[in-house]
């Protein structure tokens, strides 16, 4: 017990006694043993009146009672008994050879909070929070962040259930939050998580603003999933409107004891934000729209052989552009990626082919397979709430004449520490 506790519940348990020696003038030893006065002097009389052990004892449980209280209510600072907060801070190390920012060495970090809060049981408020400094380095891992020392809201919405189905609704939303089908059970925690279109399922996932999800996961091993998202719903572009970029996203699949898989389709208004972060104004200055339709289907599997020591997924992504005026192919991109226990870690392989555009025309567009990236990287499990990561990356650049784009030839090498708490 706190000593500041201790000296508190201290004049509770002293006024234990304040009734006896408060009374101790008004009732003899006669009345409370039948002892005789008479063989006493008078003067060694000791007198005690109307003490009632059960009912003093009650009266001072009762102070004790509300001293406890107090001290719960003094307690400043701390949450809520049905809010708890967890989190991360990863500390990034590496270079990258033929970097665009630079070739240096680099060291970067990156801060995450979680907050949930229940306020009936049966629900969830979630909160997202991050910050970091990785804005100007190329090696980057998938908890790298690209901010500026400052903490910023990155995830908020509500979720509750409606008729045995979950939902979740709020300002900030990713399209995949509440999405329960797995389409790939790699791991994607190193280098090529960090850069747009080479995560796994990059044309899928990453859509975040306004919006509403819904999600049913069946006992038979089945699961199915919707949502919309506005993604410039903070914006004067709004809500399902003409100027905005809403995005539908559905998705079913199937999760058994070794094995699982799914389908998600994805039907965006404006598919430029991804185009951009891989090349600055990419849509605009290389192929010459300002604003891109794309719908995405993405189909894959998984598979864990032997009790889980490995697992082999592949996944395949199929888009289909829409663009006034322009003839244009649909491009696919294939990603098979390897985990095995390996000693007390994980080690962990993808290889993945990067497809985008050959602008031949402005009314003609080509397929165009920039090349492909492979990534090899082994996690350490210190503890339970600490994780070392390393590994590299390469990529192997298709180049052709007259290509709109051309891929980075990155070598990657580098760590990543991550404390859990």
């Amino acid at each position: 017990m706190k000593l500041f506790q201790k000296l508190i519940i201290a004049p509770a348990f002293l006024g234990l006694f304040s009734p006896i020696s408060a009374t101790a003038n008004d009732l003899s030893l006669d009345e409370i043993s039948g002892y005789s006065s008479k063989d006493k002097v008078e003067s060694n009389y000791i007198t005690i009146t109307d003490f009632n052990p059960a009912e003093e004892l009650s009266i001072n449980n009762s102070q004790t009672d509300s001293l406890d209280i107090n001290l719960n209510n003094f307690e400043a600072g701390s949450f809520s008994e049905t809010t708890s907060m967890s989190g991360s801070a990863s500390f990034q190390l590496g270079a990258v050879n033929e970097g665009s920012a630079t070739e240096a060495l680099t060291s970067t970090y990156s801060y995450f909070l979680d907050l949930n809060s229940s306020f009936t049981g049966d629900d969830n408020l979630y909160v997202g929070i991050e910050t970091g400094n990785a804005g100007s380095v190329n090696f980057v891992t998938d908890d790298s962040v690209a901010g500026s020392d400052s903490l910023s809201v990155h995830s908020i919405y509500y979720q509750f259930p409606i008729g045995g189905f979950d939902v979740a609704v709020g300002p900030i939303l990713d399209n995949d939050d509440l999405m329960p089908t797995t389409t790939s059970a790699y791991s994607d925690k190193f280098f090529m998580a960090g850069y747009a279109l080479l995560e796994s399922n990059a044309y899928l996932y990453g859509y975040t603003g306004a919006g509403v999800a819904v999600s049913k996961n069946f006992d038979n091993g089945f699961n199915t999933s919707g949502s919309i998202i506005a993604t410039g719903a903070a914006t004067s572009a709004g809500i399902l409107t003409e100027e905005g970029m809403d995005i539908i996203t559905l998705s079913a699949g199937y999760d058994g004891d070794n094995f699982g898989g799914g389908i998600v389709y994805v039907d965006g208004d404006d598919y430029c934000g991804i185009v951009n972060s891989f090349i600055s104004n990419g849509c605009s200055s290389v192929l010459g729209v300002s604003s891109l339709a794309i719908d995405s289907v993405g189909i894959g599997g998984y598979w864990t052989p032997n009790e889980g020591k490995t697992t082999i997924s592949a996944t395949a992504n199929m888009l289909t552009p829409d663009v006034g005026g322009i003839d244009i192919d649909d491009i696919t991109d294939y990603q098979i990626a390897v985990e095995q226990e390996v000693f007390d870690g994980v080690l962990s392989a993808s290889w993945k082919s990067i497809p985008l555009y050959n602008v031949v025309s402005s009314t003609d567009w080509n397929q165009d397979i920039l090349g492909t990236y492979l990534e090899i990287y082994y996690t350490h499990p210190v503890n339970d709430s600490v994780d070392l990561t390393y590994g590299v990356a390469m990529a192997e650049p298709h180049t052709e004449s007259g290509d709109s784009f051309e891929l980075y030839e990155y070598s990657a090498i580098g760590a990543q520490a991550t404390f859990k708490f």
